[in-house]
């Protein structure tokens, strides 16, 4: 029997899912932050990280294989995090009338701690299983080293790649486009203020 048959075709199905799950993320950045610009930034941590990974599971002397590239397909929706939240507070910064330099070091800043914190959380949550004992823990080395090398090299790219294109954008880019989404909040904040007056 060809085991390579399988493996070439179970690989190939898991960067089909990788390519989906990008596409999604992109998508659902794109309803809840309205603009295209603003979208753009995270979208670009996304590939930065994952070829960041992909380069340190080669220096580590790991293969490319179906868990390490569920790793990288879980790791997706976990990447852009970071970026979401420094890219929202340098809008937000923007929105109340910084230059764009000086919302950009600000809103990095202000935000810097909780980004390093989220980030050793998850680390500290997916390393202990590269070090499981037996047959499960030889298999799950490769995922877990893979998932928390994925997370570090997003924060590192989340509050430095990510301040410096914020502070691009040019003037207006950080304004929303509206939509359901928006349509929905305004709603939402409606009837809390409903609920704060009847109490």
């Amino acid at each position: 029997s060809d085991d390579a048959h399988f493996i070439r075709s179970s690989v190939r199905e898991v960067i089909v899912s990788l390519s989906i799950a990008v596409l999604v993320v992109i998508a659902v950045i794109y309803m809840f932050m309205g603009s295209l610009r603003s979208t753009l930034i995270p979208a670009v941590a996304i590939p930065i990280a994952l070829v960041g990974t992909i380069a340190a599971i080669w220096l580590l002397g790991f293969s490319i294989n179906i868990l390490t590239l569920l790793a990288l397909v879980l790791a997706t929706g976990m990447i852009v995090d970071d970026a979401i939240v420094v890219v929202e507070n340098i809008q937000r910064q923007r929105n109340l009338g910084l230059k764009p330099f000086a919302a950009s070091v600000i809103g990095t800043r202000q935000v810097f701690f909780a980004v390093l914190a989220t980030t050793a959380t998850l680390i500290s949550v997916f390393l202990p299983i590269a070090f499981l004992p037996s047959t499960a823990g030889k298999l799950f080395t490769e995922f877990g080293f893979v998932l928390a090398i994925a997370v570090a090299i997003s924060s590192f790219v989340a509050l430095s790649l990510c301040p410096m294109l914020a502070s691009r954008l040019p003037a207006g880019s950080g304004k929303r486009v509206g939509g359901v989404m928006d349509r929905a909040g305004d709603w939402i904040v409606s009837l809390y203020r409903r609920l704060l007056d009847f109490t």
